[in-house]
């Protein structure tokens, strides 16, 4: 016995493809973003915080030097016989050495942060993987099948009568899905003879009976 099914309307299939194509339109290009976002913030601290913080410590570094060498030059003259407080020089030694640590604990911190973001970035591709399967591969998939419908479900109203026709589901499932249809038909169950040989035999009726007694 064959399903068949009145077509009267294609509404309903149209809307689930325009939501569908919609949300994959809507998450990619949210995947997109976030991808930017993360492209930039990577490029940050792996490229321009390091240089910059190189570049500072560089410099604290021969604020240093310069500090150390005023600090000499100022207890190389002493005044009256006493040798000088250098209190100006000293801070500035302090200051330049602040300076330096400072410097130095940023760059570790850049580094520390770098550690940590790659680490969440792998976790999160592991994370995201399934949805981009489905926006990058199941969905379009989805739309096509659903493209299909419409089109063979259009073709048949187009040569049904009265804007309607009868659509075996049966031979549309086997067209849009081939591969699960054959795989159904070959997973089914098959009789043995023995299976066949056990069934209980099916009792005469009465017609049988009398031909059996006619001869």
């Amino acid at each position: 016995m064959t399903t068949r099914a009145n077509v009267q309307s294609t509404e309903a299939i149209e809307s689930v493809r325009t939501a569908l194509v919609r949300f994959v339109d809507q998450v990619t290009d949210a995947l997109t973003g976030l991808d930017l976002e993360m492209r930039r913030v990577t490029e940050w601290l792996e490229h321009d915080r390091p240089k910059h913080w190189r570049t500072q410590t560089r410099l604290a570094a021969d604020q240093v030097h310069e500090a150390q060498a005023a600090l000499h030059r100022c207890l190389m003259y002493p005044i009256a016989d006493e040798r000088p407080s250098c209190t100006e020089e000293r801070a500035a030694l302090n200051k330049a050495r602040a300076r330096l640590a400072y410097c130095e604990a940023k760059q570790e911190r850049v580094r520390h942060w770098m550690h940590s973001v790659r680490h969440e970035l792998f976790e999160y591709e592991g994370r995201i993987s399934q949805l981009v399967r489905l926006v990058e591969i199941e969905a379009p998939e989805a739309i096509g099948v659903l493209n299909k419908i419409l089109r063979r479900l259009e073709e048949y109203r187009s040569i049904g009568v009265g804007g309607t026709s009868a659509l075996s589901d049966v031979a549309l499932a086997a067209e849009l899905w081939p591969g699960e249809s054959a795989s159904a038909d070959s997973e089914a169950p098959r009789r043995t003879e023995a299976e066949i040989l056990k069934e209980p035999s099916k009792p005469p009726s009465a017609i049988d009976v009398e031909v059996q007694r006619e001869s």
